[in-house]
């Protein structure tokens, strides 16, 4: 009852293992029944990485465009600040708004401002 039994061996003791490059040379390509069952798997997880791989490279398409896009309206705005600015600078100098404040009979001072002072009275 005792006994000690040898585990099966399926194969030989003295087979090399076949390294990994020597099974991919070794590989069949040839397509039948039990081959493509086997390689459904590996199908479908290319399948699936090819679609993702399309998939953004449309989405890094898209993005690209909204970029180029939002840059050349981003110097347009940047032309419209500057024009404006220079602008408003123009326009506020001392005699541009001497000039414009004229047909409303203001005039700009020839004297130096005074200063008022409020008187209290007393109680």
């Amino acid at each position: 009852m005792n006994e000690l039994r040898e585990p099966l061996q399926t194969e030989t003791p003295n087979a090399p293992k076949k390294s990994r490059l020597k099974r991919i040379q070794d590989f069949d390509f040839s397509f039948n029944k039990e081959n493509a069952t086997k390689m459904i798997p590996f199908v479908l997880f290319v399948t699936g990485w090819i679609i993702l791989y399309i998939a953004n490279h449309q989405y890094g398409e898209k993005t690209l465009g909204k970029m180029d896009k939002l840059h050349k309206e981003l110097k347009e705005l940047k032309a419209d600040f500057y024009t404006s600015n220079a602008e408003l600078s123009d326009q506020t100098i001392q005699s541009q708004v001497t000039k414009k404040v004229e047909p409303l009979g203001l005039k700009e001072l020839t004297s130096p401002p005074q200063r008022m002072r409020l008187l209290k009275n007393e109680r």
